[in-house]
């Protein structure tokens, strides 16, 4: 879902960013040992503000590359008006990734020499490199909260990747496939691209580990020909069972229409598809007769007593609804402001406990490289299905 705020709510939140930055960048808590964390987003200050602090936008206008950095610091300062009212003594420091005034390593210079101990970052995937490299020299923890992607880091037991990387997602989603679909013969719908040769090589590799490996058929389709091909032979009593794939939406789009045309010609269909397919509007009716699976490892349904309250303030303050990226960053803060303020340091050796859980259940594992730590991450995955646009189950 899309955070769609009214111009002038979203230059009221800039610019009270602006006014409260210096004071939230160290948040009060009281008594006991400090500890210190830092959040890294994308806020682009600077294309907003002159040198004199005005604001360089109309009144109707806004610098609309600031709302996913607005929408992580956001959740984050939500979790820390939480961290707050818990007393838990933290320091807690904002810095904008895109500043025309500090380099990244001069902004990670400046979080070294305060003592953070722990950087929760939003950030692009060669920031990333930065700051994981950084990290692993200064012996402070990096949590990349957004990108499915190791950043190319070995031998790093300071760096932690919350969005499972597609090798982690495959390695999951065959698991799923075996366990929820035994003996079925499975159809693999591909198109000739390097990140697709790589899906299937992978899901290969895998049927090579087990005795009862699984029936894959892979299917190339390249064209408009094969693209009308799909689903109009089989017969009507077969349910059809097909995996998507390609990281590519567009083409995730033009299958799920397909089938959605020749559903008909099913008992029942099943299109699982990529991590990538949270980007797809699933409830359109052009999907209609298919069942859509895909994988998430944020999912929150939204129920419980802080996630209405954060969707009630953004109802009330924002006239909007609060984005995906609001809860994730607001469930990092809270679960690792509270491992930070509890273990220090050694928060590293307690990253995959269950303790001070917000919305969504996180299973962070080393994993290995020539028996050293090469990195952290987090394996968990919530399976999703739609069918007919509304959200039938989650496993």
């Amino acid at each position: 879902m899309d955070l769609k705020i009214p111009y002038n709510e979203a230059i009221f939140l800039l610019l009270a960013f602006f006014i409260c930055y210096s004071s939230l960048t160290q948040a009060q808590g009281f008594g006991g040992a400090r500890h210190k964390m830092a959040i890294f987003t994308p806020l682009y200050i600077d294309e907003a503000f002159d040198n004199a602090g005005s604001y360089k936008y109309s009144g109707k206008t806004f610098p609309k590359q600031s709302i996913n950095g607005l929408e992580f610091y956001h959740g984050a300062s939500l979790a820390i008006d939480s961290l707050n009212k818990l007393s838990i003594p933290l320091d807690v420091y904002i810095y904008d990734t895109k500043s025309k005034k500090e380099t990244l390593e001069q902004q990670f210079s400046k979080c070294a020499a305060d003592g953070v101990e722990l950087i929760i970052a939003n950030c692009s995937l060669s920031e990333l490199t930065t700051l994981a490299r950084l990290g692993l020299d200064k012996k402070i923890t990096v949590l990349n909260a957004t990108v499915p992607n190791d950043a190319n880091t070995t031998n790093n037991p300071y760096f932690v990747v919350m969005n499972p990387t597609i090798q982690t997602q495959l390695e999951r989603l065959y698991n799923y496939i075996k366990t929820k679909y035994p003996g079925k013969q499975i159809t693999v719908i591909t198109k000739k691209a390097p990140s697709e040769k790589y899906i299937r090589s992978v899901f290969e590799t895998l049927n090579t580990h087990y005795k009862n490996a699984i029936n894959f058929n892979f299917r190339e389709v390249n064209d408009d020909i094969a693209l009308k091909a799909l689903g109009t032979t089989t017969q009507p009593t077969e349910a059809g069972l097909y995996v998507i794939g390609s990281l590519d939406t567009e083409f995730g789009k033009k299958i799920l229409a397909q089938f959605a045309q020749s559903s008909k010609n099913y008992a029942s269909l099943t299109l699982i598809g990529m991590p990538t397919w949270e980007n797809i509007d699933l409830t359109k009716t052009d999907y209609k007769g298919v069942e859509v699976i895909y994988s998430t490892p944020f999912y929150n349904a939204r129920t419980d007593a802080a996630s209405r309250y954060i969707t009630s303030y953004y109802s009330k303050k924002m006239y909007a609804r609060p984005s995906d990226l609001v809860f994730r960053a607001y469930g990092l803060t809270y679960r690792f402001g509270h491992l930070l303020n509890r273990y220090g340091k050694d928060i590293n050796n307690k990253l995959a406990g269950t303790e001070y859980r917000a919305f969504f259940d996180m299973e962070i594992q080393p994993d290995y490289l020539n028996g050293k730590i090469s990195h952290y991450e987090n394996k968990k995955l919530y399976y999703l299905k739609y069918f007919n646009g509304a959200l039938k189950a989650v496993n």
